[in-house]
């Protein structure tokens, strides 16, 4: 597919907003622990011992607040490691989508390919009844095609001219 490959676009996601929704636990935790250990050094320990150990931690963290944690870092890391990617060839588009996701679409089968600006439909793989299914990281620009089967789809793409020229020639 190298050989015939028309286009090729890698989005994302990098929205400043969502990594700060996403990242402000970690704050308020950091700040919350930091607290914590200058409380303990700073005299109001309980027992007699000159001995500070982290081993309140323990005693501290149920096994729902860890199960918690592992969802959240694994949230961050579906996050940080998905995107959007679209490569047209001579014969197909292919997307790959949230790192386990792929949909090639023959181009053969395409009736019609519009360049479109869009309202804000959420991101990911979204079924509208407008668009059909949307495939979208960000931002409200994209492709929309209609297949000769009635099937619709809406790419999301930060280059939508090329994508749709690479699409109609």
């Amino acid at each position: 597919m190298r050989a015939d490959l028309r286009f090729k676009e890698t989005q994302k996601f990098t929205q400043w907003w969502l990594w700060l929704i996403i990242l402000a636990p970690i704050v308020l935790t950091t700040i919350n622990l930091v607290s914590t250990i200058i409380s303990l050094y700073g005299g109001s320990i309980s027992n007699d011992s000159s001995n500070v150990s982290i081993s309140w931690i323990s005693g501290r963290i149920s096994m729902v607040q860890f199960i918690f944690v592992l969802i959240y870092v694994a949230t961050i890391l579906f996050l940080a490691l998905s995107k959007l990617k679209v490569l047209v060839s001579d014969k197909e588009i292919k997307i790959s989508h949230l790192l386990f996701f792929q949909k090639v679409i023959n181009l053969s089968d395409i009736n019609e390919a519009k360049k479109i600006d869009y309202d804000f439909v959420g991101y990911g793989i979204r079924k509208t009844k407008k668009y059909g299914t949307v495939y979208n990281v960000k931002g409200k620009k994209g492709v929309a095609l209609t297949l000769t089967n009635g099937k619709k789809y809406l790419i999301g793409s930060k280059k939508p001219t090329e994508l749709l020229a690479a699409i109609s020639s």
